[in-house]
């Protein structure tokens, strides 16, 4: 019995041994379900040339665009899961996406392998400076004198900024109305010209609009201040129980990714993002390093599902 026990691990062990030591044996296709100059973009076009030069073999950006990162998404998620097809997405596809989206057409679980969350980047509260506010205080003393005159901008329903400022509200006592925009570039646009008073943003759009001068940062919605604009406070500085969900960019690939395979991607993707040139470029972008195990990248979606299973109700968003 013994030796039929050691016999099949040796039969399933290896095939998977054998993959292993010959991947990659041709390019690696690495979807981003985002269009061309965003945070995910910007990010994969980074590491995509040190990842090939590293394994041996090209990696090639895709940008897969459409459906809120579903489209691109759902290309991973049904791919074969031989390690040629990988994902860098946001949680958008990942988290919010089972509660926002009706006929989503993958499990954001089931489907798919959690390789590691390479790098995390925070937010920013912006306002126009045509609103005549200059802090956080002033922000919730005209909000309150002004209840539901104030609209504040995000990428979309059910984003990560959208959800904090549903928490903010709450927690400060004040109403704002939610104007979602079809990503961050448009949310940019709309707070610098004017076109809403406040906006969420992420830091790598939000310090780039404050340096236009027509905008003004009140809170960073991260863990610390950001090196560009030190004396903007954190939120917790401002204002207690504003929780956020996790802002994370993050490795997949297929679901039932063979181990040697998925354990080289995870080595491979954490040495690149910790080249040194590569941090000062992440840096440069408003991201930091974070490049978490599989195991705890799994956790960390699991608890953003979580949040916004308890959340999402509450909040009064609906499925569109």
């Amino acid at each position: 019995m013994l030796k039929i026990k050691y016999l099949f691990i040796f039969l399933v062990g290896a095939p998977l041994a054998a993959l292993s030591q010959g991947y990659p044996g041709k390019p690696i296709r690495l979807i981003s379900p985002y269009p061309p100059g965003g945070s995910t973009d910007i990010v994969a076009r980074l590491l995509a040339p040190k990842l090939g030069a590293s394994m041996g073999q090209p990696v090639i950006v895709e940008n897969r665009a459409g459906a809120s990162g579903m489209i691109g998404s759902d290309v991973v998620a049904k791919a074969a899961p031989d390690g040629y097809t990988i994902l860098f997405t946001t949680p958008g596809t990942h988290t919010a996406v089972k509660f926002t989206i009706r006929n989503v057409p993958y499990d954001p679980v089931a489907d798919f392998t959690p390789i590691t969350a390479a790098v995390t980047q925070s937010g920013l509260i912006l306002v126009n400076n045509s609103v005549g506010i200059r802090n956080f205080r002033e922000f919730l003393d005209y909000a309150k004198k002004n209840p539901g005159k104030l609209s504040f901008a995000t990428a979309g329903l059910g984003t990560s900024f959208h959800v904090t400022g549903e928490i903010l509200k709450r927690a400060a006592g004040i109403d704002m109305v939610h104007i979602p925009y079809k990503g961050g570039v448009p949310v940019a646009q709309a707070i610098t010209s004017g076109e809403v008073p406040v906006a969420l943003v992420s830091n790598t759009s939000g310090v780039s609009t404050v340096k236009t001068g027509k905008v003004t940062a009140i809170a960073v919605l991260g863990d610390k201040r950001l090196r560009e604009i030190p004396e903007v406070p954190i939120i917790s500085e401002l204002i207690a129980n504003v929780e956020r969900p996790g802002d994370w960019l993050g490795f997949f690939g297929p679901a039932g990714l063979p181990a040697p395979i998925l354990s080289r991607l995870h080595a491979e993707i954490v040495k690149a993002v910790n080249l040194p040139d590569v941090v000062v470029g992440l840096q440069a972008a408003g991201m930091e390093v974070f490049a978490d195990s599989p195991e705890d990248f799994r956790r960390i979606v699991l608890r953003d599902i979580e949040l916004y299973r308890k959340m999402v109700p509450l909040l009064g968003i609906q499925p569109e």
